[in-house]
């Protein structure tokens, strides 16, 4: 009994063995699934974190090309703002002068009427020496001798007072002369001040006109996914690479491409109802960088800017329709710039890479309104 007893409590033993390695094995199977879940977790969030910082990073590079674009734009606007200014000073100067003219008027008419006052004394002083002469006439009884002696005196009297009359005429009529003359020199006057007025009222508007126009652009460029950058004069520098080989003036075909989506989107946005009657011209520059000489750059720069000219008139340019091809013809102008105007990096070097470029412009009638404001400014200087 013995001996079955101690072999019925072994049997229990073996049972909870197996029991404590199967518990062992379920608890390994838990912390390899724990441990692959940390890992996964972990893998993720690194993916997910170099996204972002990927992510951030363009955010970074957008805003800096955005902090350029309002800088050059502010830039400009204060470009503009100091121009206005001048002009401003102009009018203020003019309004001087006018204000100083019409003082001598006013002094001029004072002494009018001082010698209207003097003239109409004058006149009085006559009557009293007729009406003296008069009674005179009248008192004396005379000998013949005294009468002719009195006749004389009266007919000398009778030739002071005509020549009197006569005088009095001559100031009378020298009165209206200047009269006349005031009231003429008070119309002009009047003329210019109102054009002057309305030259200063278009030109704030022209301002306007620019900011309008570039917004615009900007606006245009970004719905057709164009990647251009609108400076804030209005002008899209376009990379010289992409148009031309080193020292050629034949157009490319990537060039050519980019012109057939980017050109008519200018024209159009320059020469809509709200803004054609404001644009002068449109303007396509080349230019080099100084590697080489002036004159051969100049020519290679003119070549270039014409080379783009004509192929934007060519049949072969089907951007833009036959009746815009024509509208465009009496504007659009080819103008070669060498290497006169280089751009420099932050340190003052030449870049050259961003000098080599193709421009596109456009120039508002403010000029033609500025030489008529100078020819104003110097008619009323005269």
């Amino acid at each position: 009994m013995l001996a079955k007893g101690a072999g019925s409590r072994r049997k229990p033993r073996a049972e909870n063995s197996g029991y404590w390695m199967s518990y062992s094995d379920m608890m390994a199977g838990l912390l390899l699934m724990f441990v692959l879940l940390l890992f996964l977790s972990f893998n993720r969030y690194v993916k997910l974190q170099e996204a972002k910082e990927s992510e951030l990073a363009e955010k970074e590079v957008q805003l800096k090309a955005q902090e350029q674009e309002i800088a050059a734009s502010q830039t400009a606007l204060e470009q503009y703002e100091q121009e206005l200014l001048s002009i401003r000073y102009a009018l203020n100067t003019q309004r001087v002068v006018l204000d100083e003219k019409e003082m001598e008027l006013g002094q001029k008419d004072t002494q009018l009427a001082a010698n209207r006052e003097e003239l109409e004394q004058s006149l009085a002083q006559l009557i009293l020496q007729q009406a003296r002469i008069e009674e005179q006439e009248r008192l004396l009884a005379l000998t013949q001798e005294e009468v002719q002696a009195a006749q004389a005196q009266l007919d000398a009297y009778s030739n002071e007072l005509q020549n009197r009359e006569i005088m009095l005429s001559a100031k009378d009529a020298e009165l209206l002369l200047e009269q006349l003359r005031v009231t003429d020199l008070e119309t002009l006057l009047n003329y210019q001040r109102e054009q002057l007025e309305t030259q200063a009222v278009r030109i704030e508007a022209l301002v306007g006109v620019r900011a309008r126009i570039i917004a615009q652009l900007r606006d245009a460029f970004v719905r057709e996914g164009l990647n251009v950058a609108v400076d804030g004069t209005g002008a899209i520098t376009l990379d010289s690479t992409v148009f031309f080989d080193t020292n050629m003036d034949r157009l490319k075909q990537d060039g050519r491409e980019l012109l057939a989506r980017l050109l008519p989107i200018y024209f159009r946005t320059l020469m809509s109802p709200q803004n054609a009657e404001f644009v002068a011209e449109i303007i396509v520059e080349g230019h080099t960088d100084s590697v080489g000489s002036y004159e051969h750059n100049l020519d290679l720069s003119q070549r270039r800017a014409q080379a783009v000219v004509n192929y934007c008139m060519s049949p072969e340019f089907d951007g833009l329709s036959a009746q815009e091809k024509n509208r465009l013809r009496t504007m659009i102008t080819a103008n070669g710039r060498s290497q006169s105007q280089l751009i420099y990096d932050a340190e003052g070097r030449e870049d050259r890479a961003a000098s080599r470029r193709v421009e596109i412009k456009f120039r508002l009638k403010d000029a033609e309104m500025i030489e008529s404001m100078s020819r104003i400014l110097a008619e009323i200087g005269d």
